[in-house]
C-alpha cells in the first residue's frame, strides 16, 4: 500500500551501478565514442547531401535497390551511432580486448541488421507498388489508406 520494497530499492541500486559501469566504459573508450560520434556526423552530412532535391512527398519512388540500400545504411549511421556508441564502448570494456576491430565489428553487424530491416522494407514497398499499382497514390486512395492505418494504431 504506497510502501517502498526491498526489490524496488535494490533495483534502483543495480540501475545505478549500470549506468555508472556504461559512463566508466565510455571514459575508457573515449576514442572509440569520438570515432563513431565522427562517423554520425560523416553520416548526417553525407545523408543531407544525397538528399537534396529529393521529393519529400508521400508516395516518393526509393530508387534502385543499391541507392536505396547505401542511403539507408548511411541514415541509420547518422541516428543510431550516437545512442550506440556507450553500447559499444562497454562492450569494448566487457570484451577486455584493446585492440578496434572487436568493437568495430560490433557495430558494423549493428548496421548489417539495420540494412537487412531496409532490405525487407525496400522488397515490401516494391511489392506493394506492383500489387496495387497507382491505387495507394496520394491523389486517389493512398491519403485515406494512411489515416486509416493510423486511426487504427491510436485506437
Amino acid at each position: 500500500m504506497g510502501g517502498v520494497t526491498a526489490a524496488a530499492v535494490s533495483g534502483g541500486v543495480r540501475d545505478r551501478g549500470e549506468l555508472a559501469a556504461a559512463v566508466a566504459a565510455v571514459r575508457s573508450r573515449l576514442g572509440l565514442v569520438i570515432l563513431l560520434l565522427a562517423l554520425a556526423a560523416a553520416a548526417w552530412w553525407s545523408t543531407v547531401d544525397r538528399m537534396a532535391g529529393m521529393d519529400g512527398g508521400p508516395g516518393t519512388d526509393l530508387g534502385t535497390l543499391g541507392w536505396f540500400l547505401g542511403v539507408w545504411v548511411v541514415m541509420m549511421a547518422a541516428m543510431m551511432f550516437p545512442s550506440l556508441a556507450p553500447t559499444t564502448a562497454l562492450y569494448a570494456r566487457m570484451t577486455r580486448q584493446r585492440g578496434w576491430s572487436r568493437p568495430l565489428l560490433f557495430t558494423a553487424a549493428y548496421l548489417l541488421v539495420w540494412g537487412a530491416a531496409g532490405l525487407v522494407a525496400y522488397g515490401l514497398f516494391r511489392l506493394g507498388r506492383s500489387a496495387l499499382g497507382g491505387d495507394l497514390a496520394w491523389r486517389t486512395g493512398g491519403r485515406w489508406f494512411a489515416g486509416g492505418v493510423l486511426a487504427r494504431i491510436v485506437r
